[in-house]
């Protein structure tokens, strides 16, 4: 009788417990589960993004760049993304810090180690800058340097006659050398880099196109379609060639056709040139100077009826993709970054040959261009630059992030240039091996995925 009584005590204490237990297994789990400090306790690669370009400091299309690639990478559950500006040539203005959260300014190049410290991967946008480039390599040779091509200058000395502003692409081929890898923006980017022997170099180049987000997917903000005037939108420097559109205009003798230029920038010793066409096609040519303004920009917009993105040399072509975006009718060059990105939609485009020798026979392929444009109906426009902006959809950045994700797999175990520190001796039979992987590793595809290992690990 006791025993069982004794037995009874023994069970219900256990189920007792038991239940206890379990109950506060279940706080403590959900304490644990919810307690910020102890969620996703993998640290993130840092990816240092080098610059000299951030708005409201912008030369060109560089800062665009940024931009999208800190936002590509945005809450980004593997990287980290944080911006290094070099404020040699600009002072980083004070609300940097703000505006760019995390972000880190070298002033100076003590800054350099301190900026890098604790940098995973540099993802240089610096087109010159040799010593910066030098000595971040210097001072640290493990960490694998991704430089991104925006241009190459060599090309732009040749296409922009000769241009004081150019005429140091021997500087942008160190950068080259320099550099565990070189990201070109286009195909015809790649086999340019390949003519000037640039291949030559041990840096790995790979074609990687710009992101671009498209704005107005559900919107519709042009409808111009019976519009006839044209509009150039960019730098005015001579490979863009934009006085094209006005010169071809005339030639035409289409004297009710307005052309607008956007972009033209007085402030360089005055601008003679274009002071001097405005004054000889006043009736026709309306100039706008170069803005950041957004009203501006849009009185540009209103008043076209097509942009022309004409050129001899363009490694990519923002404007091609924002005017897509916006549906606008593109008459736009067959030749590099432009031609890559309508090549799925040229059937949708008004393409003119490019004659890079011969302005005048430019303007003759434009005018037959023009001469199948303005046989279009206003329907058939809007129908076409429909179709055209569908072709945004290869440079969205879910689909160009993917291919940056390759590339930053392939960022470890590379043959990292530079000063190398604290290198042990090796035997005969360590470099034997090393050598053979060494042969193992040129016949791999870049594009194969690594170990990515983790400074702070």
């Amino acid at each position: 009788m006791d025993i069982t009584r004794d037995a009874s005590i023994f069970v219900i204490i256990f189920i007792v417990f038991s239940a206890y237990f379990k109950y506060k297994s279940k706080i403590i789990f959900e304490l644990f589960k919810n307690n910020p400090s102890t969620k996703n306790t993998t640290k993130k690669k840092k990816i240092g993004l080098l610059t000299n370009e951030l708005p409201p400091i912008i030369y060109g299309g560089v800062s665009t760049w940024v931009l999208n690639f800190i936002d590509m990478f945005k809450d980004d559950d593997e990287y980290e993304t944080i911006p290094i500006f070099l404020a040699y040539l600009d002072k980083a203005p004070e609300n940097f810090h703000d505006v760019y959260p995390g972000i880190r300014i070298i002033n100076k190049e003590e800054d350099i180690c301190h900026a890098f410290k604790d940098i995973d991967l540099c993802v240089n946008n610096l087109w010159i800058a040799l010593d910066t480039i030098k000595k971040i390599k210097e001072e640290f040779p493990q960490m694998p340097i991704v430089s991104v091509c925006h241009s190459l200058i060599k090309m732009e000395h040749l296409t922009n006659l000769g241009s004081q502003y150019t005429n140091n692409f021997s500087q942008q081929e160190v950068t080259f050398q320099n550099s565990d890898f070189v990201v070109l923006i286009s195909k015809a980017e790649k086999e340019y880099y390949e003519e000037f022997g640039y291949g030559d170099f041990e840096a790995k180049s790979v074609v990687i196109y710009n992101m671009y987000t498209p704005k107005y997917d559900d919107q519709f903000v042009f409808d111009n379609y019976n519009i006839d005037h044209l509009g150039y939108i960019g730098r005015h420097v001579p490979r863009k060639r934009p006085e094209l559109a006005i010169e071809t205009i005339r030639q035409m003798a289409l004297d009710n056709v307005k052309v607008f230029n956007m972009g033209v920038d007085f402030n360089k010793g005055g601008n003679v040139y274009w002071k001097k066409l405005q004054e000889k096609y006043k009736d026709q040519l309306e100039i706008i100077e170069f803005t950041c303004d957004k009203k501006v920009k849009q009185y540009y917009y209103d008043n076209i009826g097509a942009n022309v993105c004409s050129g001899i040399y363009e490694p990519f072509g923002y404007t091609v993709c924002e005017c897509l975006d916006r549906r606008i009718p593109l008459i736009v060059s067959n030749i590099d970054g432009p031609k890559e990105i309508t090549e799925k939609v040229k059937e949708f485009v008004y393409q003119y040959e490019v004659d890079k020798t011969d302005m005048s026979n430019d303007i003759s392929n434009l005018s037959a261009t023009l001469e199948s444009f303005y046989k279009t109906s206003p329907e058939k426009r809007k129908e076409n630059a429909e179709q055209a902006r569908k072709t945004l959809d290869d440079y969205r950045p879910q689909k160009i992030k993917k291919e940056w994700m390759k590339l930053f797999n392939c960022c470890s175990n590379i043959g990292v240039k530079g000063i190398k520190k604290n290198v042990d001796k090796k035997s005969d039979e360590e470099k034997n091996e090393e050598s053979d992987e060494e042969k193992n590793e040129e016949k791999e595809n870049i594009f194969e995925p690594r170990n990515f290992k983790i400074k702070s690990e």
